[in-house]
């Protein structure tokens, strides 16, 4: 469902990603850790074509992402084709990213018909809350309407940026309730976390990228217990 291949990205002389390669199958939840700087956002982040690569490329489904080859040469895509292919890519962010002006209904509106809007605010448990604005919940609640806002274009991977990072602790649940029914349903899902408990149960595989790279992958089990690179080691020693 997802190809990554040969990706690198550098913002001035500082290169971010050098040469990052992965697959996601349908249906499969990969979770990606790191230290902080490693490359995880700006990954996420290449996937949709928020960042342009500077070599490799990015396909969904088999389609180039950003870009269309003609012969041996990519061109990039004008903004309203890519704007176009974002609608099969949902993408949530650590912030929420909600209109503040508009209602929780008319926010998930801006991107679905209003019965359709309706039904994924009823799949992420706000169904009562379709008239608020987003200053009056709290912060886990509208990281789950943000997830309805990604559900409602019908996509075929949801991304999710360290959704529960800008959240209290007491909040955290909740949305990672609502991610977990997500993969329970066979959503294709990539999340860059700090979660580790949430990675153990519901991952398919992790991967763990650092200054760029991918050092480690593989299952949950595996990687959290025993893995096999001296830097994933020191990075889980701190974070376990």
């Amino acid at each position: 469902m997802i190809e990554v291949l040969g990706v690198h990205k550098s913002f001035g002389s500082h290169e971010v990603l050098r040469g990052v390669s992965l697959e996601v199958e349908a249906g499969e939840v990969v979770v990606v850790l790191g230290p902080s700087g490693s490359g995880k956002s700006t990954l996420l982040r290449t996937i949709n074509h928020l960042e342009k690569v500077d070599r490799g490329f990015v396909s969904i489904d088999g389609d180039l992402v950003g870009y269309r080859r003609r012969g041996e040469q990519l061109y990039e895509l004008k903004e309203r084709e890519i704007l176009k292919q974002r609608r099969h890519i949902g993408f949530v962010f650590q912030n929420f990213n909600l209109f503040p002006h508009l209602t929780v209904l008319e926010n998930i509106a801006e991107v679905a018909p209003l019965s359709e809007a309706r039904r994924f605010l009823e799949r992420v448990g706000l169904a009562d809350k379709e008239d608020a604005y987003p200053r009056q919940l709290s912060g886990g609640q509208q990281q789950r309407v943000a997830i309805a806002r990604a559900l409602a274009t019908r996509p075929k991977v949801v991304l999710f940026d360290e959704p529960t990072s800008a959240l209290d602790p007491e909040l955290v649940g909740e949305v990672l309730d609502v991610m977990r029914d997500l993969a329970r349903s066979g959503t294709t899902m990539v999340v860059v976390t700090h979660e580790i408990g949430f990675a153990r149960e519901v991952a398919d595989r992790i991967v763990f990228l650092d200054q760029g790279v991918i050092v480690e992958e593989g299952a949950p089990g595996e990687v959290l217990d025993n893995p096999v690179h001296e830097r994933t080691r020191a990075f889980l020693s701190k974070v376990l």
